[in-house]
């Protein structure tokens, strides 16, 4: 099974890469995809990174783990990209291969109001991770709703790192990143670090 984990980031950070490695040693992931955004539907993205810093700083955190790959996949879609042509053209392009959709409580628990959703739900499983203890009850009851509707569920126990790519841009902690990411960010002058 492949996992898919997409985000804007803006930048990517240790926590993105965290994710995608609990979910590959829970799940037993052969892969993980990467997927910078490229037009969300649902938000802004307010970094100022462009598409193209997102795709080198995501292949920049991902590193030498043979097991986590970075797509481009949206990078250069014009329009809005909705998860479900993603993942649809994920599934031409690795037939017969099983796909997981990784993500956090947030998105699972408004999932339903996606672009296509209960088709969508067909095509991938999905993941979830908790990142606080009490949204484990809630991330279990909307699990249930969503198999209700067809889909394969899996809700992630794990400590996670509670980070985001806000508390980088706040704060500009070369800690949050791994240090390819950063120097990439210096060299390049990204969110007025210099």
């Amino acid at each position: 099974m492949t996992g898919i984990l997409g985000g804007s980031f803006d930048p990517p950070h240790r926590g993105h890469i965290r994710l995608a490695e609990i979910a590959r040693e829970e799940l037993g992931l052969s892969r993980v995809i990467l997927i910078p955004a490229g037009t969300p539907p649902h938000k802004e993205l307010s970094g100022g990174a462009s598409g193209e810093d997102r795709l080198n700083m995501a292949r920049l955190a991902a590193g030498e783990r043979e097991w986590l790959e970075v797509s481009d996949i949206e990078t250069y879609r014009r329009g809005k990209s909705y998860s479900f042509d993603t993942v649809s053209e994920l599934k031409a392009r690795l037939p017969g291969e099983k796909l997981c959709f990784i993500c956090g409580t947030d998105m699972l628990m408004t999932l339903h109001k996606w672009y296509r959703a209960e088709e969508l739900l067909r095509l991938t499983a999905f993941a979830a991770l908790a990142r606080e203890e009490d949204e484990y009850g809630l991330l279990c009851e909307r699990a249930e709703v969503l198999r209700e509707m067809g889909g394969e569920i899996f809700i992630l126990r794990a400590d996670p790192m509670v980070v985001s790519s806000t508390d980088f841009r706040q704060s500009r902690d070369p800690s949050l990143l791994c240090p390819g990411v950063y120097e990439y960010i210096r060299k390049n002058r990204l969110y007025g670090v210099e």
